[in-house]
């Protein structure tokens, strides 16, 4: 009849036709044997549309076509080490509107949205006892990145961001209350003092879950995990981002977990994707 409401059903199966997943995962290496065939097969068991990845470690900067995915990479020009980049399935590479390879710990990916366009910001940071001067380097480039991102762009960072975030009150609502750590580390307030400054939340910590769904790395032992993994939206679009979460059953020998977020589809020409 028309006129009539939308049961519940409906409007969630309305949703997840409106919806895509965005995802972050440190790799470890893509310069083995067959690393690049078990990852893309991850992602597409995880029907993950865009995922930043880390640690990528192969030379140079491109893209490369790979089966039905495009990969834009940012990597040392000589030495196998480090380097950033987006794996993005191929019924959504229209949409890319520009890739920048900024350094071999960030990089960006623009995409065409239907209201506003996004800013994808990929970023591995240094590790918590990283040398202050390599701290300061790093979000020095990151406020840089961020700042000459059009203004009018959503704009995301996401990556292994080596922090922990706690659930000070004090720095609500930059961050949620259902982050795995109690207590932030010295990187976490960097991580932090960023989101702050730009108006951003740190989207991750925002989402209730069990624990088990919130680790996004394990010791080699796997005596305990961590929570270093993160993904930080501007505070205004903060409503596009529906959930976040990590996947343990993912596997692409690294001793990180894939995280998505699923994002609400602002993207243009969104019905033209399938698959």
């Amino acid at each position: 009849m028309e006129g009539r409401r939308l049961g519940k059903t409906q409007k969630r199966n309305l949703w997840k036709k409106n919806e895509f997943y965005l995802g972050t995962w440190n790799v470890l290496s893509l310069y083995r044997v067959g690393a690049l065939r078990i990852l893309l097969d991850q992602i597409d068991k995880y029907k993950t549309r865009i995922i930043a990845i880390q640690e990528i470690r192969w030379t140079g900067q491109g893209v490369l076509e790979k089966r039905d995915h495009t990969i834009f990479y940012s990597c040392d020009e000589r030495q196998h080490m480090l380097g950033v980049g987006f794996v993005v399935k191929k019924n959504f590479k229209h949409l890319v509107m520009d890739f920048k390879a900024i350094s071999t710990r960030i990089c960006t990916l623009r995409i065409k949205g239907k209201f506003f366009n996004y800013t994808i910001i990929n970023v591995h940071a240094p590790i918590e006892v990283s040398a202050k001067e390599e701290e300061d380097s790093f979000y020095d480039l990151l406020q840089k990145t961020y700042e000459q991102s059009p203004s009018y762009d959503v704009k995301i960072v996401i990556g292994d961001t080596n922090v922990q975030v706690g659930k000070e009150e004090m720095y609500c609502p930059t961050i949620g209350k259902q982050s795995l750590h109690e207590k932030t580390n010295d990187n976490g307030y960097r991580l932090k003092q960023f989101a702050t400054l730009n108006n951003m939340m740190i989207g991750s910590t925002m989402f209730q879950h069990k624990n088990v769904h919130k680790p996004t790395w394990t010791a080699p032992d796997r005596s305990f995990e961590s929570q270093i993994d993160h993904m930080v939206i501007d505070a205004r679009h903060m409503s596009d981002l529906m959930d976040v979460r990590s996947y343990r059953g993912g596997n692409v020998d690294s001793d990180h977990y894939l995280v998505t977020a699923r994002m609400r589809a602002r993207i243009s020409n969104i019905k033209k994707i399938r698959g």
